[in-house]
């Protein structure tokens, strides 16, 4: 039981790096994402 809870956080990490990685390649939504980051200061 605990070895497949460590199993199944480790595959949530890798899926949240890689989907990190790939909004990475899509530079409109970063800037989309830094404007609304802005506007909340």
């Amino acid at each position: 039981m605990r070895k497949s809870l460590k199993i199944l956080g480790w595959l949530l990490l890798a899926a949240m790096l890689s989907a990190v990685s790939l909004a990475y390649t899509q530079p409109a939504l970063m800037v989309q994402l830094s404007e609304q980051l802005w506007a909340c200061f």
